[in-house]
């Protein structure tokens, strides 16, 4: 098993899930049942309907969906749409028609709203927390976007130096901020105990039954309380699933509903007063500017475990072969998981700061963010159900008792956010679909240059042939290529035969295979070709990278000897004519992503001053 958590203590453990998988989720209270009322109104029925199904929805989607279900859906330990994709069949994933092939876009679709969720989270969560300020004065309510956008550029612009050092105090703020939560809710319990009613069922299923079609508008609302809930699955390799249920079930959720009821409360005692409810909770001044502070704290380390999910997000991608070549720094010698990616950060960052400055207040963000939640729940779900039925061989039974179920929850939530497509959902939308265009755009080019690549191989036959004739001549050196397959010549070696006419004396093939799990443990394998050619062959998880040089160094030669051979590696111009698989734009488009990746050389950890690329045109 291959996840982080295997020497935590359980402990330290749910501390450390507290900090990074429940802060979204733990911040909502801020906002959520505010817009919820906002949409419904503020009479006692409806705060009492409201709050049940603000309950409810969260024993449903996060106790009964994610802690008991989704998270037996593990690859090798890890979580995450990206594992449930890696965990598809291969005739699923590399299906380029049918419905296996929608199901695939699906998932493309599903994993870029998760890129617009990091643009939405920091948005919506400081700018929340920022918005307490006009509670101490309402003069102040004009600094709550400047301060914002500010806050924002400082997260953004330090994530190159990582957060393992801030990583460690994650935990403790965010446990305070749970207590913070529960303790303000319960005191305000105690004055209205009648509001544990609430909690009960029939509030809910009475509601809904009254409201008809305005229960989806208002569904649009109170769906804001489970933000966060894809958090639990994805970050599951790093914490385990024993601290995660134990962080719910023992403090998380205590703390939510008795700060949701609290506010109920407020909202019952003070009906006419459209205010910020959560704020509301703070008996005086000098307690109300500790909330604001711990809120923006935590919304603060909210928006840094989504900043460096959707890092990590986007590494999964390229290694599973939807997104190019990312450059990618390692911002912790002792923590694998501390990656910072800058064209990701740089997209991300300044898509939250545009979203501030344009929508200006939380409740306008909160539609936007509403439908990248809910459709990102049930891409989730649809995929949990396929997998378990192909992977994991779920009775018939089984499935029809479970799937459609969760899959009714999420599609009410959806349906519900989809009213609010004129109002700001269009939003996550656009981006999302943009995002997941180019994934299958980069999909798409890369099959296509597989398919006319194929038409240029040689067979190590030709090769000897070529030698022999005279016609190639041999260069008294060591050469490294990188290439899937030693049956195959390299397409480095062909173009250096081809245009050069030349040809190493030694030649070393390095074999670099992605597997379909998270990590993988095994030692890498060198074997003979033929007398002048070797393999190694490099196994490596989709959340892992790969020093090439090192592993040379450590699997064939010494360093000293590493240090006389030259790399070469194979690039390609592409024509972006109208004809070929492709056609024009399809093609300019991939020739645009494929011209930004990062440079092979620094990506698989090669010399860069014993690098020569060979360049050749093609028409896709």
């Amino acid at each position: 098993m291959s996840s982080a958590h295997k020497n935590g203590s359980l402990g330290a453990l749910t501390l450390g899930a507290l900090g990074v998988v429940f802060g979204d989720i733990g911040t909502s209270p801020i906002y959520a049942l505010r817009e919820s009322l906002n949409t419904a109104g503020r009479e006692l029925y409806d705060i009492y309907g409201v709050v049940s199904l603000i309950f409810w929805s969260l024993m449903l989607v996060v106790t009964l969906k994610y802690l008991v279900f989704v998270l037996r859906a593990d690859n090798n330990g890890e979580g995450g749409i990206l594992s449930l994709f890696a965990l598809l069949p291969s005739k699923v994933r590399n299906a380029t028609k049918g419905t296996k092939y929608f199901f695939v876009v699906f998932l493309l679709l599903g994993t870029a709203l998760l890129v617009a969720d990091g643009m939405l989270t920091p948005a919506i969560s400081v700018l929340s927390a920022t918005e307490g300020l006009k509670t101490l004065n309402p003069e102040l309510a004009s600094l709550t976007v400047p301060l914002t956008v500010f806050i924002l550029v400082v997260l953004f612009g330090f994530q190159y130096k990582g957060s393992n050092a801030l990583g460690k105090i994650f935990g403790p703020v965010i446990l305070l901020w749970f207590a913070t939560l529960g303790y303000l809710g319960f005191v305000k319990v105690i004055e209205h105990p009648e509001v544990f009613q609430a909690l009960l069922p029939n509030y809910a299923i009475d509601y809904v039954l009254h409201h008809g079609f305005h229960t989806f508008i208002i569904l649009s609302s109170v769906i804001l309380a489970v933000t966060g809930a894809e958090a639990l699955y994805a970050d599951l390799g790093h914490f385990g699933k024993r601290p995660i249920r134990l962080g719910w079930i023992f403090i998380v959720a205590p703390a939510l509903v008795l700060n949701y009821l609290g506010q109920a409360v407020i909202a019952i005692q003070e009906p006419g007063e459209d205010k910020s409810l959560f704020f509301a909770l703070a008996p005086n001044d000098a307690t109300r500017i500790y909330l604001v502070v711990l809120a923006t704290l935590a919304t603060i380390i909210a928006s840094q475990a989504l900043i460096t999910g959707v890092a990590s997000l986007s590494r999964q991608a390229v290694r599973l072969g939807l997104l190019p070549r990312l450059k990618i720094v390692h911002t912790s010698s002792t923590v694998i998981g501390q990656i910072y990616v800058p064209a990701v950060n740089l997209i991300i960052g300044l898509g939250s700061i545009f979203l501030v400055v344009n929508f200006k207040t939380s409740s306008a963000l909160a539609n936007a963010y509403s439908f990248a939640i809910s459709a990102t729940m049930l891409m989730t779900t649809i995929a949990f159900g396929y997998v378990a039925a192909e992977k994991f061989k779920w009775s018939k039974k089984t499935l029809f008792l479970i799937i459609p179920i969760l899959i009714l929850i999420d599609l009410s939530f959806f349906l519900a956010t989809v009213t609010k497509i004129f109002k700001g959902a269009w939003v996550p939308l656009l981006i999302g679909a943009a995002i997941a265009y180019l994934m299958w755009v980069w999909r798409k080019g890369q099959a296509a240059l597989e398919t006319a690549l194929q038409k240029q191989e040689m067979s190590w036959e030709e090769v000897e042939a070529e030698i022999k004739s005279g016609s190639v001549s041999i260069i008294p050196d060591t050469g490294i290529y990188l290439s899937a397959s030693a049956m195959k010549v390299p397409q480095a070696l062909i173009a250096q035969i081809n245009n050069l006419h030349s040809c190493p004396k030694e030649i070393l093939i390095v074999s670099i295979i992605q597997g379909d799990v998270p990590v993988v443990t095994g030692k890498p394998i060198l074997k003979e070709v033929n007398d002048r050619v070797k393999q190694l062959y490099i196994w490596v998880g989709f959340k892992q990278d790969v020093n090439v040089q090192q592993m040379i160094i450590d699997n064939v030669m010494s360093s000293e000897e590493e240090k006389e051979c030259t790399y070469y590696l194979a690039d390609r111009k592409f024509l972006e004519s109208p004809q070929g698989s492709l056609k024009g734009m399809t093609e300019k488009l991939f020739g645009i992503l494929h011209r930004n990746s990062a440079p092979a050389s620094s990506y698989f950890g090669l010399p860069e001053n014993r690098v020569i690329t060979l360049s050749t045109q093609m028409d896709l």
